[in-house]
């Protein structure tokens, strides 16, 4: 059977030592259930870049369809900068204002959502941050988003995201 699944989040760049590298959450999960023989997609928002159009470059490469991946005409693509401590362990610092804050409901997002088997909703490296006032701010402000989306999907608006 030919599972059928999204990713809804970020996709930004993680700035390594060695040079920028793909990352984030709901990005990574459609790579890898695409590699497993799912059909994957990505709804996000990239931006208007350099950084952007690369993204759309290698999700194309990858065999991800990017008829989801929506361009942010003002916002830059996400980005986080990683530093590793003196005992190894990676520190990111999550850039702010960028465009998978502005992931917007779209009927294509809402008509691949429909169809999916299953759907990861992500944000994960905000986790990461060690400022609890900006990840708190953040949780609030998409967990509108999740909602509005999730309703959009199933037309239930007792939908609680937690």
């Amino acid at each position: 059977m030919n599972f059928n699944v999204i990713g809804v989040g970020e996709v930004l760049w993680d700035l390594l030592l060695t040079g920028p590298q793909l990352g984030g959450a709901p990005a990574n999960f459609a790579y890898h259930a695409h590699a497993l023989g799912a059909h994957a997609q990505v709804v996000t928002r990239v931006g208007n870049d350099d950084y952007g159009r690369e993204i759309i470059r290698r999700f194309h490469e990858m065999g991800l369809p990017e008829t989801t991946v929506q361009v942010d005409k003002t916002s830059p693509t996400g980005t986080a900068k990683v530093a590793l401590s003196g005992d190894g362990l990676a520190h990111f610092t999550i850039q702010d204002n960028v465009a998978w804050d502005c992931i917007a409901v779209t009927n294509e997002a809402v008509a691949v959502a429909r169809r999916a088997d299953a759907i990861c909703l992500a944000a994960s490296l905000s986790v990461a941050s060690p400022r609890a006032e900006r990840f708190n701010t953040w949780s609030r402000r998409h967990r509108q988003t999740r909602c509005a989306f999730l309703t959009s999907i199933f037309g239930n608006s007792s939908i609680r995201m937690v």
